[in-house]
């Protein structure tokens, strides 16, 4: 069993309403190494439509303060860059552990196709207090009731549906990607 790095410790925002700030120390890591080879490996030799990244945290969105991979924005940019250089087809990143869901989507250089990051976190619990917060990435509005994602896949037409669903079947937000 390969030894396993654990994320660097995040740094607590002393000077704002934040509760975490950005690191800029080229050590730190969201990934561990055995991680970060062992993901370069399966979109390097992946020949599928779609590949899906699933992410405890958000990935694009990064300016809120709370944990997101923004945190680390050297991670990002190492991510950002394996995913253009793999050629893997229909990256798509889920996340969650919010209280909200909605959509962030950015175009990276070297990427024929816009980065998706879907964040789909509220079935039982909701930020019911969510006033709103900063996201350059964000496609629709934030979702803080209850809700939970759906993704359909069109194979055909390589095309990517994402769902934010509330109660009873209701479509919340949706959105649609073409790779």
């Amino acid at each position: 069993m390969g030894q396993f790095s654990l994320r660097s410790e995040l740094i607590k925002d002393e000077d704002s309403e934040k509760r975490y700030k950005p690191t800029t120390d080229s050590t730190a890591t969201v990934l561990g190494e055995v991680q970060w080879q062992w993901l370069e490996n399966q979109l390097n030799d992946s020949d599928t439509d779609f590949n899906f990244i699933m992410s405890s945290i958000q990935v694009l969105s990064g300016e809120h303060g709370f944990e997101t991979w923004g945190n680390f924005p050297l991670e990002v940019d190492k991510l950002e860059n394996l995913i253009a250089q793999s050629g893997a087809n229909g990256v798509i990143i889920l996340s969650g552990d919010r209280h909200i869901s909605e959509f962030s989507r950015a175009n990276i250089d070297g990427l024929s196709y816009p980065l998706v990051d879907f964040t789909s976190s509220g079935l039982t619990h909701s930020y019911s207090s969510f006033s709103g917060e900063p996201n350059q990435y964000r496609v629709g509005e934030v979702v803080s009731d209850k809700s939970y994602g759906i993704i359909n896949l069109n194979f055909n037409d390589k095309e990517a549906e994402f769902k934010i669903m509330g109660d009873n079947g209701t479509v919340l937000q949706e959105l649609k990607q073409s790779y």
